[in-house]
């Protein structure tokens, strides 16, 4: 059977030290893409040179339009019949086109999201974090008709793309929540996007803790924003947060009110603690997880910043729900 011809497309903003990697490791392929269309959004570091250098389809934009913009721009131009994105930070591995493009050989699938590989080129704590829990939710969804669509590794047909409309063009700047909005659409539209943890990708992204932090804490006030933009809805809310960890949420924030009230009654000493262990309990998958994957100490500092973590989650979700109610949107 023929393989479909894939366009990859890159949004990218001054990407020059990361995107040769990218590039390298697209055409070192084993099924070679169709084209490669990179998107530079107003780069100031010679990055549209880099990707021309490599033979990339090149579209410039003069001032600065944000991720969902910039991935609609290149679509707009892709000639092949799926559209796989990525980012420019991304290595893709050899087989991934070639694995991805077997499932579209099943015309019931409209897109394929991959997985995050668990290893990156990086030893420090925050980094591995950050990749490992994008690894360990995502691996943990079911694998056929999920309503996600993660553009680190997703691919979809142009077709479906055009016809949902592409990303939402309301979302402005570095991309945060416009694939996760596509792929609720997707999904609400009856279209079977599947997970194939074979298609991998290495997420080459460096983080510090504080990085960390503010990632999650943009992120959970965009999905707060969504969900509330939506409700009422009749299609159900998909995110690849798991139950348990937007259980804890509520946890740490009582835990903390019960510490407070235990100034002035003792009792509230035991409630704190009792909500400490149960957010601990609540978290015990993902801990495991760390453990298996990075070993006992990653795990016991994972669980030292989870509460950090887990509160900038929470304040995230607190200033949606403000926005919101003063007419925020996005």
């Amino acid at each position: 059977m023929n393989r479909p011809q894939i366009s990859v497309v890159i949004p990218t903003r001054d990407g020059a030290r990361t995107l040769p990697a990218c590039l390298e490791s697209l055409r070192a392929s084993s099924l070679p893409p169709a084209e490669i269309i990179v998107v530079d959004d107003a780069s100031s570091d010679g990055t549209g040179d880099i990707a021309r250098r490599f033979a990339c389809r090149v579209i410039r934009a003069d001032e600065n339009i944000g991720a969902a913009r910039a991935k609609n721009r290149g679509a707009a131009i892709a000639t092949g019949d799926i559209l796989f994105f990525t980012d420019d930070d991304v290595i893709v591995a050899r087989d991934a086109l070639a694995r991805l493009a077997e499932n579209f050989d099943d015309a019931r699938v409209a897109g394929v999201v991959g997985l995050l590989d668990r290893k990156i080129p990086f030893d420090d704590f925050a980094s591995n974090f950050k990749n490992l829990w994008m690894r360990f939710t995502y691996e943990r969804m079911p694998r056929k008709r999920i309503g996600l669509f993660y553009t680190s590794v997703a691919a979809i047909r142009r077709a479906t793309f055009l016809a949902l409309g592409g990303f939402d063009e309301n979302y402005r700047g570095a991309s945060i929540a416009e694939d996760t909005e596509f792929g609720q659409r997707a999904w609400a539209a009856g279209h079977n996007i599947v997970l194939d943890p074979r298609v991998s990708v290495t997420h080459c992204k460096q983080y510090t803790p504080r990085q960390v932090l503010r990632t999650d804490f943009l992120r959970a006030r965009a999905l707060m924003l969504m969900r509330l933009r939506k409700r009422g809805h009749a299609a159900r809310f998909y995110t690849s947060v798991p139950r348990f960890y937007q259980l804890a949420v509520p946890m740490i924030f009582l835990a903390l009110a019960s510490l407070v009230l235990a100034f002035f009654n003792v009792i509230f000493l035991a409630a704190s603690a009792l909500l400490l262990f149960t957010f601990y309990f609540l978290l015990l998958p993902w801990l495991f997880f760390l453990a298996r994957e990075r070993g006992a100490r990653f795990a016991l500092l994972a669980a030292l910043f989870q509460p950090l973590d887990v509160i900038a989650v929470g304040l995230g979700m607190m200033q949606a729900v403000v926005l919101f109610a003063r007419g925020t949107q996005y």
